[in-house]
């Protein structure tokens, strides 16, 4: 294992760009799908049943038309065999899929509903193009689903399939404004 990504994963730091003290690796989280504005003000998750129209909770969004539920992509790290960089998206399904995961949601038996097809609805990297075609797999217990890339010529499917080396890791997270790379190679 790289010394480097040892010590990351292995001590405590703080992002010189936003402050924030990480005990593990830095993983992302995006608040909303990207198509929704920031205006809209983040709710209970109890809203998504009792609101008419647009509504943003911790794990569901409702927009328009539009339907989206809170999931995971995960990353691997290529130097370390089951460690992974997860990013918090979001996924565009269909009304169908997003009224039966609001139904099988708070008896955490989501996974029952196997995988759907749906679409990345945050731009990753930041300077990708458009919604992402991916497969939605649930999982047990009540964890956010994992998206899978389908689209076999996008970066991000890359990444899923091969996994990022540490020089890949941090220009991602750069890319998104911590610079950990001097934390890294400072120490």
């Amino acid at each position: 294992m790289d010394a480097h990504l040892a010590r990351m994963l292995s001590s405590s730091r703080q992002c010189r760009c936003c402050g924030a003290t990480f005990a593990q690796l830095l993983s992302l989280s995006c608040d909303r799908p990207d198509i929704v504005p920031g205006d809209l003000e983040l709710q209970d998750n109890t809203a998504v049943f009792v609101t008419e129209g647009d509504v943003l909770t911790e794990d569901f969004c409702r927009f328009g038309t539009l339907r989206f539920l809170r999931a995971v992509l995960a990353i691997p790290l290529a130097d370390l065999r089951g460690e992974e960089f997860i990013l918090g998206t979001w996924a565009g399904v269909n009304e169908e899929v997003f009224n039966e995961y609001l139904d099988l949601f708070e008896l955490r038996e989501t996974e029952s509903m196997g995988s759907r097809p749906a679409w990345l609805s945050n731009q990753i990297p930041p300077d990708s193009n458009g919604p992402l075609a991916c497969m939605l797999h649930m999982r047990p217990d009540g964890q956010y689903p994992e998206l899978q890339v389908s689209e076999v010529n996008h970066d991000l499917a890359r990444m899923q399939e091969l996994g990022l080396n540490l020089e890949e890791l941090l220009t991602f997270l750069h890319a998104y404004g911590h610079d950990l790379a001097s934390l890294v190679y400072d120490s």
